[in-house]
């Protein structure tokens, strides 16, 4: 519920208009760049990168060391180590790699 403490780490730098919901437990060494929304009841651990405009869900969990590439969407939990991209967001090199298909698909069709 919203009657909890949402508490922040030791460390953790928060750019200009980011939103921390309630009930939200911030890691230490966190990073968020400018216009993150965190909704509540969400876990932050430590040293999480989110760059500028990454929304992240209630409920969930971001894992430690874990970097968010900017404008990403986080709907459900996310294990640390890894760098994820998109919205919904995967892990970078896989959403990247659909980017690139998804741009050649016109010539694809072109081509049937």
């Amino acid at each position: 519920g919203v009657t909890g403490v949402t508490t922040i780490g030791k460390g953790t730098k928060i750019d200009n208009q980011v939103h921390i919901g309630h009930d939200t437990k911030v890691g230490e060494n966190c990073l968020f760049a400018a216009g993150v929304g965190i909704a509540g009841c969400a876990t932050i651990m430590n040293n999480v990168i989110l760059w500028g405009q990454v929304g992240c869900a209630s409920n969930i969990v971001v894992g430690e060391a874990a970097v968010v590439l900017a404008q990403s969407g986080i709907a459900k939990s996310l294990e640390g180590g890894k760098t994820y991209f998109g919205s919904p967001c995967a892990e970078s090199k896989e959403k990247f790699r659909e980017m690139v298909a998804l741009r050649q698909l016109p010539k694809f069709m072109n081509d049937l």
